[in-house]
């Protein structure tokens, strides 16, 4: 019976290519990070999410490679045939790798609807990850309000709507458009809805009998497949992210619906019914509507920022 020959050589490769293996695994192992922290933690397919709806830290115990998603909270709507307030700004998932550490994250607060018609919808708070880079994301524009004085809507990430003559208030920073503006004719005087986070998705434009619809959002599935309301509980009833507030009218007229299907909030066409609230991360609130000839509803409040971090398990 024969005896097959080896080299010393092709001992040295295998030990060579022993070697490379586990210098392969290594360099992977470090790119998978350990970390804690967040609302809501979940491993979906492979990969581990850490969902913060309130300001916190995110503590890595292992350094490595993570993708982070940062949305600014959205803009309160206005009062008295009024304007829906601005999404909030949206940084998609970006890239950054962190030693061990502990790293802050700050939620950006919802906007309040305004309670005066001499004063607009408060701008959403401004939302922050702080790690290998900060990534931030303005919050949006407060809608215009009634009073001759603040019919403009606010400026944001993306702009609050504007009331009768106002414009629309411009936006700044990733995934962000203007708001609506409002218009002057009567008889119901629509007001301009909030501009939204999504592809061109300025705020509409009032008219005589109906308020502007509020600027579409980001669509969840289109910033991960994962992020769905069935595999996140704090995603519940959400399709979209920053989307904007509809805008009002006075009574008889139509309110502008809320963006993306009712994800920002829905304008009022009544004095006593106060705009919507927003429904989904970042996304603005409803204008209040008014009686004709007199009496206001207030605004509809936006809805917090959120922040999402995650990484390769």
């Amino acid at each position: 019976m024969g005896v097959t020959s080896f080299t010393l050589s092709s001992v040295k490769d295998g030990e060579k290519f022993k070697s490379f293996k586990a210098a392969t695994t290594a360099v992977d192992d470090f790119r998978k990070p350990i970390a804690t922290g967040g609302d809501e933690v979940t491993t979906i397919s492979g990969t581990k999410y850490h969902v913060f709806t309130t300001s916190g830290t995110l503590s890595v115990t292992k350094g490595g490679t993570l993708e982070v998603l940062v949305v600014g909270g959205g803009g309160g709507g206005g009062r008295n045939t009024a304007a829906g307030g601005g999404g909030g700004e949206l940084d998609l998932f970006a890239s950054q790798t962190l030693s061990i550490g502990s790293y802050t994250v700050t939620i950006g607060s919802a906007g309040s609807g305004s309670n005066n018609e001499a004063v607009k919808g408060s701008n959403g708070g401004q939302s922050e990850f702080v790690g290998a880079s900060t990534v931030t994301a303005l919050g949006g524009g407060g809608g215009g309000s009634g009073d001759s004085s603040v019919r403009t809507g606010a400026t944001g990430g993306s702009g609050g709507g504007g009331v009768i003559d106002g414009s629309g208030g411009s936006a700044s920073g990733s995934n962000t458009n203007a708001g609506g503006n409002g218009t002057g004719a009567s008889p119901n005087f629509g007001a301009g809805g909030g501009g939204g986070a999504g592809s061109g998705a300025t705020g509409g434009n009032g008219t005589g009998t109906t308020g502007g619809t509020g600027g579409a959002g980001f669509a969840l599935s289109t910033a991960d497949a994962n992020l769905t309301s069935g595999n996140f509980t704090s995603l519940a009833g959400m399709t979209h992210l920053s989307a904007g507030g509809g805008g009002a009218t006075q009574g008889g007229g139509t309110g502008g619906a809320g963006g993306s299907s009712g994800q920002g909030g829905a304008g009022s066409n009544s004095g006593s019914v106060a705009g919507g609230n927003a429904v989904s991360f970042g996304s603005g609130g409803g204008g209040g509507g008014a009686l004709n000839p007199s009496g206001s509803a207030n605004g509809g409040n936006g809805k917090a920022g959120v922040v999402i971090v995650k990484y390769s398990v």
